[in-house]
C-alpha cells in the first residue's frame, strides 16, 4: 500500500497525560521495552482505543478531534497528524509541481509502525515536517502510548494495513465550497500565499486528489460526521460512544477518580506524607507566604528539602552492620544496601539539588525537561540520564499538582529499565488529586512529601499552594494566583 498524509494541514503532535491502570494482586508484571504494560482491575492487559479521522483538506478534522478530546476527559491522549509523516522532497522535485494530496506523498510504513508501537505503550519518536524546506527536522517529538490514540489526516483510511489498527474510523464530510473558503482564508492569512496560487493548487491537485483518493475512503468509515465541528449533536453522540468503549476496557475518567473522603491518614501505603510537626508547619508558613523574600525562601526551602530527602532515604533497603566503637564496644547498626541516584524534573527540580548533595555526597544526578503547553499537556523536551540500571532513583520535583509532568517523568525512567519499586518521588507539596493519580497509574512507586493540599484551581494550581516554586526560588518573578 502506498503512503499517505494530509496536505497543507497544520502539523499537530499533542500528548495528554496518562490515565492507565497497572497490575492487580496475583498478577505478575511483565516489562516490555523498559516499562510495564497497563492492566485492568482483573489483571488483563488493556487495549488503547485507536481512532482514525479522515476528510478533505480544511474539512474540520482537527477541530472535531479537539472537541472529542475535551469531552472525553481522559488523562492520556495522543493526537497525531498525518502531516508529520510526509516524505521529504528530493532536490530534483519541484514543490510547485508536487502533489501533497496524493497517497505517495506519505510514509505509510512509518505510520503503521508508529501506531503499532503506540498501541503497545511504547515510547515513539514522531518526525517533525518542515513545510518551508519540505524535509524532516533532525529533532523529533517523543510520544508515549496512551488510553486514546487519534490519527487525523486527509488519507488516514486509504491504507488497509493502517485501518486494521483502528478501532473506530471516522469521516468528516464537509461541503466542497466550505472547505475551499476555509483553505483560502487559512493559506492567505497564515501562509502568506496569494489568492491565485491557492486556487491554482486547489484545482490542479487538491480537488482531483479528493475525488480520486479521499472521497472513496468514505465507504470504510464507521461513522460519518457531516459539517465537521459545527455538528454538535454528532460530536456528542460520537463522544458518548467512545466513552462507552473506554469504560468497557477499564479506563477511568478523570472526574470519576475515587478521591472523595481520602485523607492523609487513609492514603495508599506507598504515599508518605511527613508528620505535620510545629517545625514543618513553621517552615511551610514562611514558604507559602507571598511576602517572603527570595533569600528566606531559598534558606527555608533548602532546610525543608533536606528533611524530606532524609525521610525518603529511610524507604531504601538497609542491612544490619556490626561495628566497633572507639571504646571497643560492639554496636549493631544499619547500612544502606543499595546504590542511589537522582533525577530532577527541570526547572523546579533543580531547586532540590543543593540540599540533596548536602546529604548524599557524590550522588549521580540526571535531568529531565518537561514543559506543558497552553492546554496543560506535558511534552518531553530533553533528558540526560546517567546509568541508573543498578540504582534506586529519587525523582525531584517540589510540587505535584495534576500529576501530568510527574507521570511522564516516571514513564521516561521506566523506558530506561528502572522498575517502579525502585522509584521514589520526592516533593515539597503535593495535591491529593495529583498523588492519587500517580499512585493509580504507578502503584509500586513511593511518594514522599512534606504536605498534602486538597484542592486544585481550574488552572491546575495547588490550593492553598505555594505559587511558582522555581520563580520564587530563583527570584524570576512570582505569579500572582
Amino acid at each position: 500500500m502506498q503512503d499517505n498524509n494530509v496536505s497543507n494541514e497544520t502539523q499537530l503532535v499533542t500528548s495528554t497525560d496518562v490515565n492507565n491502570n497497572n497490575t492487580t494482586s496475583n498478577t505478575k508484571k511483565i516489562y516490555t521495552s523498559g516499562r510495564p504494560p497497563w492492566y485492568d482491575q482483573q489483571g488483563k492487559l488493556k487495549n488503547p482505543l485507536v481512532i482514525g479521522v479522515c476528510g478533505g483538506s480544511a474539512s474540520g478534522k482537527t477541530s472535531v478531534c479537539h472537541e472529542v478530546i475535551k469531552a472525553l476527559n481522559v488523562r492520556w491522549v495522543v493526537l497525531l497528524s498525518m502531516d508529520s509523516f510526509y516524505k521529504p522532497i528530493t532536490k530534483d522535485q519541484d514543490p510547485a509541481n508536487y502533489n501533497f494530496d496524493h497517497p505517495n506523498a506519505f510514509d505509510y510504513d512509518l505510520m503503521i509502525k508508529t501506531i503499532g508501537d503506540l498501541r503497545q505503550g511504547k515510547r515513539t519518536q514522531i518526525p517533525i515536517y518542515d513545510f518551508k524546506t519540505h524535509s524532516r527536522l533532525a529533532r523529533q517529538n517523543t510520544v508515549y502510548g496512551a488510553d486514546v490514540i487519534i490519527l487525523e489526516g486527509i488519507l488516514t483510511l486509504y491504507s488497509k494495513e493502517l485501518c486494521e489498527l483502528m478501532d473506530i474510523k471516522i469521516f468528516i464530510d464537509t461541503d466542497d465550497d466550505v472547505r475551499l473558503c476555509r483553505r483560502l482564508k487559512r493559506d492567505i492569512a497564515e501562509r502568506g500565499r496569494t489568492l491565485t496560487s491557492v486556487i491554482e493548487q486547489y484545482n490542479r491537485f487538491v480537488k482531483p486528489s479528493f475525488d480520486d483518493y479521499i472521497l472513496p475512503t468514505k465507504k470504510y468509515a464507521d461513522i460519518i460526521v457531516p459539517r465537521g465541528s459545527d455538528n454538535i449533536v454528532a460530536i456528542e453522540l460520537l463522544t458518548e460512544h467512545i466513552k462507552g468503549i473506554l469504560k468497557e476496557r477499564g479506563y477511568v475518567a478523570e472526574r470519576s477518580m475515587p478521591i472523595g473522603g481520602i485523607t492523609a491518614e487513609s492514603l495508599p501505603a506507598n504515599i508518605h506524607i511527613m508528620q505535620d510537626t510545629n517545625q514543618i508547619k513553621a517552615m511551610h508558613t514562611i514558604l507559602r507566604n507571598k511576602a517572603t523574600n527570595v533569600g528566606d525562601f531559598v534558606f527555608y526551602s533548602d532546610r525543608l528539602v533536606m528533611l524530606i530527602i532524609e525521610e525518603a532515604l529511610t524507604l531504601l533497603p538497609f542491612k544490619e552492620k556490626v561495628i566497633t566503637t572507639p571504646v571497643n564496644q560492639v554496636y549493631k547498626g544499619e547500612q544502606m544496601d543499595c546504590k542511589v541516584a537522582a533525577v530532577s524534573i527541570l526547572r523546579a527540580g533543580s531547586c532540590m539539588e543543593h540540599p540533596l548533595r548536602s546529604i548524599c555526597k557524590g550522588i549521580k544526578t540526571g535531568k529531565i525537561l518537561i514543559q506543558s503547553d497552553e492546554n496543560k499537556q506535558p511534552h518531553l523536551f530533553y533528558e540526560r540520564l546517567p546509568d541508573l540500571s543498578d540504582s534506586h532513583v529519587l525523582v525531584l520535583d517540589p510540587t505535584i499538582a495534576t500529576g501530568a509532568s510527574s507521570q511522564m517523568a516516571i514513564r521516561v525512567l521506566l523506558d530506561h529499565g528502572i522498575p517502579e519499586d525502585r522509584i521514589i518521588f520526592v516533593s515539597v507539596i503535593a495535591s491529593l488529586k495529583g498523588v492519587m493519580w500517580l499512585n493509580y497509574c504507578f502503584p509500586d512507586i513511593k511518594i514522599v512529601a512534606s504536605a498534602l493540599d486538597n484542592e486544585l484551581s481550574e488552572n491546575g494550581y495547588i490550593l492553598p499552594g505555594i505559587g511558582n516554586y522555581s520563580d520564587r526560588y530563583f527570584g524570576t518573578g512570582v505569579k500572582q494566583l
